[in-house]
């Protein structure tokens, strides 16, 4: 398979555009593995429900369909005959699930069952006898086609066209498949394109559209119920079977009729969609899935999509189709060159499957090869696949290649045949037959075979003037004739045919037609041209003659019927007005003037703009009088073509051209991009950028990606989030460079990107300049210069924007002229106006980062800088201002389109603090220890919180584990340790994290350390007795000190005490008494180790400050130099101070040197810390 090295990643399905699923299905289940459950479902189960597709045993009896004398009586003795075996044999299972309430769709296309449900279920299911299997809904991935390039055409058509011979077809047979209704399983399709519009079978007389019985999504992705196109695969492969606008013919059988099932999304197809689309098109139901319809089956049914080879899940479908009558056209596959790479169900026997050939009639490379299922000869034929030119989504055309192309060329054929030979329609076997024994052969055993059939080409090229002149026909004869007026002959007169076949033809303009090959039989010939009597006559055509049937007409009163046709952004340029049903039409000039001559009556005028336009299709009633001879003013407006977001565009002229002046350092092969910095933040889609990418081949991404070769618009693939002025594949040389500029000042400034002298790869003779310019406003307009003609007016490239993920885009054109020197291109919003503010804390008046804005559908996000710029819908809206951990609030603004509107807004929001930034605890072994942490909130708003610990569980605890703080108010979190189990000279560290409706800091973490020590002591300084502290630790009395123990040393040292109140503690105790004028605590038997002292002091003597100034010593190291209690915490008023020493003599020593007045100190709690290793 190959990759493709470029923007194809829209995920064309393709067998065809490579839709070769590689969907990792294992080997062909003809039985059921041991166990009736999936591996894969019950590995899926078991993490949780899951959606599943039940196999029951058995399959309907279709041989009824065999008997059945027309197409629509087969495809309704199959809907018949499967519906009855289907409610017959599942039943069971549908009782089952409706007792269990289960989720779940019955198919009868095959004797299946989709749930969704858990394992439980799954294993009752499979209890059942009549079950088979059980397997998972299993999800196709979509290959990326390849784009291909332009082919000259061939005598005026496509060269894909010209070389099956369908062109030969068109013009000696009369047919261009007519009578018949061609459908596809993709995509979806772009209904209203002009290619396909016409011929869409959902489209009534006068243009009305109605999609029951005519369209179904089995995807759930079109809104409305209209049909859309994720990726434009399933629009370019309609295109191939039937498109055709005016001149522009890309179709096989573009007379026929349309239908389509969208069975897969943007990137894959589930399985189960596509088994419902197979079983919606043998029945089309209307929107609510009721009343299905037999005889509105389609005849032919192109599938460019396959999954992996010998996987035989669809051929139940296939099998059915054919006993309908339908004849199921697939892409081989774009797995090549390998051999046994046919993917499936192509390679079953009952599919039709498509190689792919170039140009140069050589098997393209990525062809999937033969064989197919059970050794049989896969492809069946080849077909024309690379290089083809097809409709696109936007109203474009692209190229791609892959057998996706090709399947649609044999789909188109058959509808010629049937077309031709209305006996062989539904007649399947004798069809393939044909297509067989017309092909041209080509020798290639490479893959097994022989040189007339082979696994690498099938019977041959395909030959469709071939099988339609095989085709059988009955009895021939043809007619001719000339109408005239007046005696002069008469142009563009629409000449019908009804009878045996149905023909229309259009007079040339010397008034003749002519019809070589209908069947014989009687006619019914209409002619009809506006502003002419209308003739109708019965003509019988004779086998082997040339009947003449000529008719003059007369001339009828006419009325000029003149006008502007004209957007809200101006008049729009080369816009055919139709009157509905004729071939009466004009093109709007310049200026939008358009002039038509219509017979009196009531008409319709139908307004279709230009392919690479910025209006919409319309059509519009007028009243035109019958006996008064006077002109008609019409002036139309059209509304703006718009893509899903609102962007429109206008179309204009300005010689001047904004110029560059800061070249990038791009180039084709070493830098292909290179970086850009706007200095204002630009409204794109839905978000505001302030840079990104700049390609040297005409896009720009704010994502910063980027993508070789142009695409159709919208593609998942890079570039996204991007503008493309003239997407295309360039060259650049000296002359050539890509350079910015800004011009303006605040807040209009406008950043100017300009391509200059580009040559193009398709063509170096052709050079071109164009610029983009930013407004700062969120407008973007394009300039051209040097357009003349060829590839420089844009039919190799993409014009238009794209948002972020690559689902919306407003493509202007895609491959096809559009582009003219000095044209410029407006593109903005038509449905929103710009909304800007800053959000701030109402507590700091600090900006609020990551803030959300929602305004209507629209949601806006604020920068590091509190800002917020985007669109919003036009309108009043309540716009609703959100931050996590902060309030929300509402307020009213009137958006305008295109103007900006200002909402400043604050949040209230708590501000919860920590009374303490570490928690560090030392019970002994076996006790409980706690600390109070009190949460503080200075916020502007009530603060909810929780309290967690890390662990979760065990030693560590923390309550409450919730609640609410007012502004201003505290709440005490008691914060607990057990050691329990633990043993002395170990530890454990953990943490609390308190998390709050704090907008600045929602989350506070306080570490926890528990170390529980070999030795500790806590002395009560000046203390006459043992004291248990509020927390419960043991204070022991003061003494003096003896060797071997523990106590003061000092000549003039003595014990104070207070009954004034102690402030800053919960334990005024201890901090009551005091022991001053000590000189020294000494600790012996004090092993070896790292030890926390904590020394509390509380000035008690009502001396002010200076009065007692003295040093602290630990271990003969200056712990607290100067310290003066009075200076740094007051009178009466508890500090501790903490410092981490080394024993290594067995003694601890404490020095207190006196600088003025004497020392105090009131604890002294020594504790051996198993947690450090040094101070």
């Amino acid at each position: 398979m190959p990759r493709f090295p470029r923007r194809w990643r829209t995920a064309v399905i393709g067998t065809a555009a490579v839709l070769a699923l590689s969907l990792q299905y294992g080997v062909a289940q003809a039985a059921p593995q041991p166990g009736k459950i999936d591996s894969a479902l019950s590995a899926a189960l078991g993490q949780g429900p899951a959606t599943f597709l039940v196999h029951l045993k058995g399959g309907a009896d279709l041989s009824t369909a065999a008997k059945a004398a027309t197409k629509d009586d087969k495809a309704t003795q199959v809907f018949k005959a499967k519906t009855t075996h289907a409610t017959r044999s599942q039943a069971g299972l549908r009782d089952l699930l409706r007792s269990t309430k289960a989720t779940f769709t019955p198919f009868w296309i095959v004797n299946a069952v989709k749930v969704t449900g858990d394992a439980g279920l799954a294993a009752s299911i499979a209890k059942l006898p009549e079950v088979e299997r059980i397997e998972p809904d299993r999800v196709i991935p979509l290959w990326q086609p390849l784009k291909g390039r332009q082919q000259p055409k061939v005598a005026g058509v496509e060269w894909n066209l010209d070389r099956i011979g369908a062109p030969r077809v068109w013009s000696e047979y009369g047919t261009r498949g007519e009578g018949v209704v061609v459908a596809n399983i993709d995509s979806g399709v772009e209904f209203d394109h002009p290619a396909l519009a016409a011929q869409y079978r959902g489209r009534k007389t006068g243009g009305a559209v109605d999609h029951t019985y005519n369209w179904f999504d089995a995807t759930a992705e079109c809104a409305g119920g209209t049909p859309c196109d994720a990726n434009g695969h399933g629009t370019h492969t309609m295109g191939t079977m039937v498109g055709a606008s005016g001149a522009d013919t890309v179709g096989v059988a573009p007379g026929a009729k349309w239908m389509a099932a969208k069975a897969c999304g943007l990137r894959s197809c589930e399985m189960t969609a596509l088994l419902a689309a197979g079983q919606w098109l043998i029945a089309p139901t209307d929107r609510d899935g009721l009343n299905p319809r037999p005889d509105l089956a389609p005849d032919i049914v192109n599938n460019s999509w396959s999954g992996p080879t010998g996987d035989p899940w669809y051929r139940s479908v296939v099998d059915a189709w054919v006993a309908a009558g339908i004849f199921p056209a697939f892409a081989n596959g774009n797995s090549g060159p390998g051999c046994y790479s046919t993917g499936s169900p192509g390679h079953e026997a009952g599919a039709y499957s498509t190689g792919a050939f170039d140009l140069n009639n050589q098997i393209a490379g990525f062809s999937s090869r033969g064989p197919g299922a059970d050794g049989q000869v896969k492809p069946d034929i080849a077909a024309p696949g690379v290089d083809v030119r097809s409709s696109t989504p936007g109203g474009g055309y692209g190229l791609m290649s892959g057998t996706s192309m090709a399947s649609p060329h044999v789909a188109g054929t058959v509808a010629l045949m049937w077309s031709a030979s209305p006996g062989l329609k539904g007649d399947v076997g004798t069809t393939k037959g044909l297509l067989d024994r017309t092909a041209v052969d080509v020798g290639d055993t490479t893959c097994g075979g022989t040189a007339t059939k082979n696994g690498v080409w099938g019977e041959g090229r395909l030959d469709a003037y071939a099988a339609v002149r095989g085709a059988p026909g009955g009895e021939v004869g043809g007619i001719s004739g000339t109408i005239t007026s007046g005696g002069a002959p008469l142009e563009l007169v629409t000449v019908t045919f009804a009878g045996p076949l149905d023909r229309t033809v259009v007079t040339g303009k010397d008034g003749t037609y002519t019809l070589p090959r209908l069947l014989a039989g009687d006619y019914r010939v209409g002619v009809r041209r506006a502003g002419y009597s209308q003739a109708t006559a019965t003509v019988t055509v004779t086998a082997g003659r040339t009947s003449v049937h000529d008719v003059a007409l007369t001339a009828q009163p006419v009325h000029t019927v003149s006008g502007v046709v004209a957007t809200d952004m101006g008049p729009e340029a080369g816009v055919t007005v139709n009157v509905a049903g004729t071939t009466t039409s004009a093109v709007t000039d310049a200026a939008g003037r358009y002039s038509l001559s219509v017979e009196g009556g009531e008409h319709k005028l139908r307004v279709t703009p230009r392919v690479a336009r910025c209006a919409a299709s319309i059509t519009v009633p007028i009243s035109v009088p019958v006996t008064v001879n006077g002109e008609v003013s019409k002036d139309i407006t059209v509304p703006r073509r718009t893509d899903s977001f609102g962007y429109g565009c206008a179309v204009g002229t300005d010689r001047s051209f904004p110029s560059g002046t800061n070249r990038l350092p791009v180039t084709v092969h070493g830098q292909p991009s290179a970086p850009f910095s706007l200095p204002f933040r630009f409204p794109f889609y839905d978000q505001a950028y302030s840079g990104g990418q700049i390609g040297f081949n005409g896009w720009m991404s704010f994502a910063g990606n980027g993508g070789w070769r142009d695409s159709a618009l919208p593609s998942p693939g890079a570039p996204n989030a991007a503008i493309y002025p003239l997407w295309d594949e360039f060259q650049m040389d000296e002359r050539s460079g890509v350079y910015t500029a800004l011009q303006g000042s605040a807040p209009s400034r406008t950043f100017i990107v300009e391509w200059r002298d580009l040559y193009f790869h398709a063509d170096p003779s052709k050079r071109v300049s164009f610029s983009a310019l930013l407004g700062e406003n969120g407008s973007i307009r394009f300039h051209y210069r040097g357009i003349t003609t060829g590839v420089s007016t844009g039919i190799t490239g993409t014009v238009g924007i794209e948002n972020a993920d690559g689902t919306g885009a407003f493509q202007f054109s895609h491959n096809q002229v559009a582009l003219a020197d000095g044209q410029t291109l407006t593109i903005t919003p038509g449905r929103h106006g710009l909304l800007t503010g800053t959000v701030t804390d109402a507590g700091d008046g600090k900006p609020v980062a990551g803030a959300t804005v929602k305004a209507g559908d629209a949601i806006l996000t604020t920068g590091e800088d509190g800002t917020y710029l985007g669109y919003a819908p036009v309108g009043d809206q309540r716009v609703e201002i959100s931050r996590e951990h902060y309030g929300t609030t509402t307020q009213n603004a009137t958006v305008s389109l295109g103007a900006w509107t200002r909402l400043d807004a604050s949040l209230v929001t708590g501000s919860v603090s920590a009374s303490v930034r570490e928690i560090d605890l030392t019970p002994p072994t076996g006790t409980a220890a706690s600390r109070t942490v009190t949460l503080t909130n200075v916020g502007t708003s009530a603060a909810a919180f929780t309290v967690t610990t890390a662990p979760a569980r065990g030693w560590l605890t923390a309550t409450p584990a919730n609640g609410q703080v007012a502004p201003g108010a505290s709440v005490d979190v008691t914060v607990g340790v057990s050691s329990a189990g633990v043993q002395p000279g170990t530890y454990r560290t953990g943490k609390v994290v308190v998390r709050s409706a704090s907008g600045r800091a929602p989350q506070v973490e306080i570490p926890v350390t528990m170390a529980v020590p070999k030795w500790q002591t806590a002395v009560d300084a000046g203390g006459t007795r043992e004291i248990a502290d509020s927390y419960g630790d043991r204070w022991v009395a003061d003494r003096a000190y003896s060797p071997g123990g523990y106590g003061y040393m000092g000549t003039r040292t003595k014990a104070l005490t207070t009954t004034r109140t102690i402030r800053g503690t919960r334990d005024e105790a201890l901090f009551k008494t005091a022991r001053e004028a000590m000189t020294e605590y000494r600790f012996d038997n004090v092993p070896v180790g790292v030890y926390t002292v904590e020394l509390g002091f509380a000035e008690t003597r009502t001396a002010p400050p200076g009065r007692h100034v003295f040093d602290v010593l630990a271990e003969g190291r200056l712990a607290m130099p100067m310290l003066d209690i009075a200076q740094e915490a007051g009178a009466d008023t508890a500090t501790v101070r903490r410092y981490t020493v080394k024993v290594a003599d067995g003694q601890l020593n404490l020095r207190f040197t006196a600088r003025t007045g004497t020392p105090i100190v009131n604890t002294i709690r020594i504790t051996e810390r198993p947690d450090k290793t040094a101070p």
